[in-house]
């Protein structure tokens, strides 16, 4: 029994023995293993490599309705189509034609609300400083005791001249051609500017911007700019 003990002692030894050869025993003066995930020197900042940015995926509009969606006369140099890729690059829940359809409403919008004078449905389509445009010019015809009937056709086009990323902010100007009705009236009805039978066709400029780093979808008007016909 004693024997016993004593042969299973002997080997028990000679394992741990040839387990401490093999490993190895930790002395506290050991070279350890650097750990990736920390800095080997703590008084020396880590260097981060910042992985490669691919550039904007060109921005591929069909061809049937390129026409109707972009002017080729300010894209020849692919231009717009650059600038659209940034902005989709940066949104990525950027559409072409929603952004156009709610530009065209937007037209609408802010038309009819400013020949009405309601400065309400103005303000948060437009930057302060075009509001204070607008609200100015709504005023002066109020104190002129004039009124204004606009009534809009057709947008008979929406095409975008100019598209690009301004750090964080997107600005994209569209070309609008618009048949409308307006005439101006001062206070006994006479009219004073436009005519109520006359369909006249505008031609307006605006540009529109939108911080992509807000999760808010909506454009902002921030200039007009008409053109005689």
């Amino acid at each position: 029994m004693h024997i016993d003990i004593l042969f299973f002692a002997a080997i028990a030894v000679f394992l741990i023995y040839r387990l401490n050869a093999a490993l190895g025993t930790r002395n506290g003066n050991e070279r350890q293993r650097p750990n990736p995930f920390t800095n080997a020197d703590p008084a020396r900042p880590a260097v981060v490599t910042p992985l490669p940015t691919a550039a904007p995926a060109p921005f591929v509009i069909p061809a049937g309705s390129r026409d109707q969606l972009v002017d080729a006369a300010n894209n020849v140099d692919g231009r717009i189509d650059h600038g659209l890729g940034e902005i989709a690059a940066a949104d990525a829940y950027f559409d072409l034609n929603t952004f156009l359809q709610g530009a065209r409403y937007a037209f609408e919008m802010v038309v009819t609300a400013y020949a009405r004078g309601d400065l309400d449905a103005l303000k948060p389509l437009l930057t302060p400083k075009l509001y204070g445009d607008f609200s100015a010019g709504v005023r002066t015809r109020i104190a002129n005791g004039h009124t204004t009937e606009l009534t809009i056709q057709r947008i008979k086009a929406a095409r975008i001249t100019e598209a690009h990323m301004g750090g964080t902010i997107a600005y994209i100007t569209v070309d609008f051609d618009v048949d409308e009705v307006s005439v101006t009236r001062d206070a006994s009805g006479k009219v004073v500017d436009g005519n109520a039978d006359n369909i006249s066709t505008i031609r307006d400029i605006w540009t529109f911007m939108r911080d992509t780093r807000t999760s808010d979808p909506n454009w902002i008007l921030i200039e007009t700019q008409a053109l005689e016909q």
